[in-house]
C-alpha cells in the first residue's frame, strides 16, 4: 500500500469515527477518485480499491460517477441550415434531424420509430 492510499485510509477512518453520516472533504474525495481511476486502469475492481481506501464500495462508486459528470463537454455551434422550399423536417427528441424527405417518407420513418 503506497503512502497516498495510507493517508486516505487514515483520514477516512478518522472521519468515520467522528460522527455517523459526516461528509468527507472534497480534497479527500478527489484523492480517492484519482487513486481509484489509476487502480481501475490497472484492472483492479472498485470494491477492492474501496476496501484498500477504507471506504464503502457504494460511496466510492458514487464519487466516481459524480466526478465523471462534472466534466466539460466540447460542443460546436453551427448556423441553422437555410430552409429551402416548404419541405417538412423531422427533429427527434434526441436532436436527430431528418430533412429532404417527402411527407410519405417522413410518415414511414415516424411509424418505424414508434
Amino acid at each position: 500500500m503506497d503512502g497516498r492510499v495510507r493517508r486516505i485510509r487514515c483520514e477516512a477512518r478518522r472521519i468515520a469515527r467522528s460522527a455517523r453520516g459526516s461528509r468527507y472533504p472534497a480534497e479527500l474525495r478527489a484523492q480517492a477518485v484519482a487513486v481509484a481511476r489509476s487502480r481501475q486502469a490497472e484492472g483492479v475492481a472498485v470494491s477492492r480499491v474501496a476496501r484498500e481506501l477504507g471506504l464503502w464500495p457504494d460511496t466510492l462508486i458514487r464519487w466516481l460517477r459524480a466526478a465523471s459528470r462534472r466534466g466539460v463537454r466540447a460542443v460546436t455551434v453551427e448556423p441553422e441550415p437555410v430552409q429551402r422550399a416548404a419541405q417538412p423536417v423531422l427533429v427527434t427528441p434526441r436532436g436527430v434531424r431528418v430533412e429532404g424527405l417527402d411527407v410519405e417518407a417522413l410518415v414511414h420513418v415516424l411509424r418505424s420509430l414508434a
